[in-house]
């Protein structure tokens, strides 16, 4: 469906000028230098007839007697649609519109108008607001950057225009190239998801990377992504965290980021790597091109001359979760023939200051000879004997030696490592000024690969929703009946009924208008505690409202807090307002919340963390794009997990009964598509059962 838009055969500018400085002329221009070989027609509705630039041209695509390929529009916004209905009695395949003036100056009517006509029409639409398009592989510059890459095997989709340029310019100083180079810019119609599903396949790109404000279809993106990581690095920057990059997206691009949260667990649950700043994506691209392999499985080795530079890379590593394994004892053993006995034979491996370049090369061989690793960090520090271009010149043959391995050096210091560092750049080899800097790309690619394994592994796994249980008809008609009645939150009893239809562990509890059967309600349960609270549609956090009573134990007590929440439900005036009296499950127990929300990118999203009302101070939450199997290690991924594994001698609660919690929370979110969200705080915990304690379920 795509061939055309990256291969086109046939290209129409509308808008080029007999001004060679005007955009249209410099797209046209920029067509031509990369040497396409198709039939190329500028247009220009006021001196269409005339030859520019040695080529013959038109006031109207419709004048054109072949269907073109593609048209690029270099014309104001408000030209646009007239020129849609052209190319669609032209039978135009690609329109790729470079103009502003739409969604994001708010303009959203004209840009939905023009979508609308391309999708009934079938044809494919860039933008609009953005720089275009390049597909080295087939000579194709359709876009106003300035300059050409090289081909390459990176293939760059940008929501940015201006980072476009910007990555452009640092690639041609790196000497990297690029597969497609690709500006989306308000993404009407053409957008990331359908670009990926396309290119996923494409024998040139091997690097996939992308600047994106916000996701057309983040459901199928996350698809996608997970079908690509296992074998292509997938990177990701994405700004928009704090609330003023939120509004400053939106005035951009015309278009609102998700929650950066859910954002960071769905790029890391598809294997993804997210970048966190241009620096990282920048290095973590030029890691990658200048890398053997994409293998981060295997533990990494550190070769270095300097034990203190040696030890701050052992600690960089622990941060980022990087093992350094030691050699085997067959590795240790030669490295013992071949280096000094006050050599350090760990991991770091430290040939000592007065290394010259055959001691680093001894080292490094037998490293590379054993097997062990795959990723080798070399550190060198200019001391009294250092022969840094020696060095770098046994690096430079080793890395040419062996292709299965990948090599990174930090050659640390000024003018006395240069001679060394020039040799390692003139061969495209990454040296970094500072460890650390390597270190924690690294860290990522190595988490990264840790996540495409579990990718893969769920990937082969099929999701069931708990029981083959049926759902309720007549719990769906009062959820239904709740909802055209307005209530914003399910009552209560219908609450109740859900979780005994789904067994959802609970404790004995009863809802109550009637003082005395409350009471009465009680007295079977003195002089063991109950706690008593609101209950209400409208009673959304019952603490900030003074709605919860705790280790009521008699009937004094009881009459104290029963008096106390009724006087809220009539001052509140709060609709089908009772009193939910439970049975207190002990003290003891630990507080987590389970939570189940609609996001507008990835459909429903559950998520398990630290509960009560410190919950959001806490901060203490993993999360699953629903539908998932994997609950065990959401919870363990927690702090709250790690405290319920037992810590400090406790003894190990019931994480079994929370897994099982998950599961039919699943079901109930999927067997009932009308509720919006739910919110279980909290869900205690103690060595024998998982309690939901406060169960809310909301419908708006």
């Amino acid at each position: 469906m795509l061939s055309s838009f990256f291969n086109p055969k046939s290209i129409a500018v509308v808008g080029v000028s007999e001004d060679p400085k005007k955009l249209g002329s410099l797209i046209f221009h920029n067509v031509i230098n990369a040497k396409f070989k198709g039939n190329l027609y500028p247009i220009n509705s006021r001196i269409g007839g005339k030859i520019l630039y040695g080529y013959q041209s038109y006031k109207s695509i419709k004048e054109i007697k072949e269907p073109i390929d593609l048209a690029i529009f270099v014309i104001a916004a408000k030209f646009c649609s007239a020129t849609v209905d052209d190319c669609i009695q032209n039978g135009t395949k690609n329109i790729s519109i470079i103009a502003a003036g739409f969604s994001e100056i708010g303009n959203s009517k004209l840009e939905k108008e023009i979508a609308e006509k391309c999708q009934k029409n079938n044809i494919n639409l860039l933008g609009p607001n953005c720089l275009g398009h390049i597909s080295t592989f087939t000579n194709l510059n359709a876009s106003f950057t300035d300059g050409y890459p090289k081909q390459g095997c990176v293939a760059f989709i940008s929501q940015s225009g201006a980072y476009c340029c910007a990555m452009l310019d640092w690639a041609h100083k790196k000497n990297i190239g690029f597969s497609h180079f690709i500006s989306i810019g308000n993404k009407a119609l053409l957008a990331e998801d359908e670009l990926l599903s396309v290119l996923k396949d494409d024998i040139n790109t091997k690097i996939f990377v992308f600047y994106l404000e916000s996701l057309k279809n983040g459901k199928k993106f996350l698809k996608y992504l997970s079908q690509i990581t296992p074998t292509k690095p997938c990177l990701i920057l994405e700004p928009g965290k704090s609330n003023k990059a939120i509004m400053a997206s939106l005035s951009h691009t015309g278009s609102l980021a998700p929650n950066y949260k859910i954002l960071q667990i769905a790029f890391k649950n598809s294997g993804a790597i997210q970048a966190r700043n241009t620096r990282e994506l920048f290095g973590l691209i030029e890691m990658l091109v200048y890398s053997h392999h994409y293998n981060f499985e295997d533990g990494l080795a550190i070769v270095t001359n300097g034990g203190g530079v040696g030890v701050l890379s052992t600690d960089l590593c622990e941060d980022n979760n990087i093992i350094l394994e030691k050699p085997s004892e067959d590795v240790i053993e030669k490295l013992k023939k071949e280096l000094p006995p006050m050599c350090a034979l760990t991991n770091p491996i430290d040939v000592l200051g007065d290394a010259k370049a055959d001691r680093y090369e001894k080292a490094l061989r037998l490293i590379c000879q054993s097997g062990q690793y795959k990723n080798i960090l070399i550190l060198c520090t200019p001391q009294l004997s250092t022969d840094a271009k020696g060095t770098a010149e046994v690096i430079v043959k080793l890395f040419n030696e062996y292709k299965n391995i990948n090599f990174y050096t930090s050659f640390i210091g000024g003018d006395k490592v240069q001679e060394g560092i020039d040799v390692l750049n003139k061969n495209n080899i990454i040296n970094f000024e500072y460890p650390v800097d390597c270190i924690n790309l690294l860290g990522l690619l190595f988490n990264q690969n840790k996540n495409a394994i579990i990718i893969r592994e769920r990937n082969s796994m099929d999701i069931e929703l708990s029981e083959n249980k049926p759902s309720s008809e007549t719990i769906r008609e009062k959820i239904l009946k709740a909802k055209k009645g307005g209530l914003s939150s399910l009552p209560q009893d219908i609450v109740d009924e859900i979780m005994n239809f789904y067994d959802i562990s609970h404790p004995h509890s009863g809802n109550f208008t009637d003082k005395t059967k409350a009471l009465d309600f009680c007295k079977k349960i003195f002089p063991s505690p109950v706690v008593m609270k609101l209950s209400s549609p409208d009673a959304i956090h019952k603490t900030e409202m003074k709605g919860i009573f705790v280790n009521i134990t008699d009937e004094k007590q009881f009459d104290s807090a029963y008096e106390s929440l009724n006087d809220v439900i009539i001052k509140k005036n709060l609709k089908n307002g009772s009193i939910l009296i439970q049975e207190m499950v002990g003290r003891k127990a630990n507080e987590a919340i389970i939570g189940m929300n609609t996001d507008e990118n990835f459909g429903k999203i559950l998520i398990f963390g630290t509960g009560g009302i410190y919950t959001e101070i806490y901060d203490d939450i993993s999360l699953r794009i629903l539908p998932a199997n994997n609950f065990i290690d959401m919870v363990n991924e927690t702090k709250i997990g790690k405290i319920l594994q037992g810590y400090r001698g406790e003894k190990k609660k019931d994480i079994n009964g929370i897994v099982d919690i998950l599961e039919k929370i699943q079901k109930v979110t999927f067997d009932y598509p009308e509720i919006k969200s739910i919110d279980i705080n909290p869900l205690m915990i103690n060595e024998d059962k998982a309690y939901v304690v406060d169960f809310k379920i909301i419908l708006k």
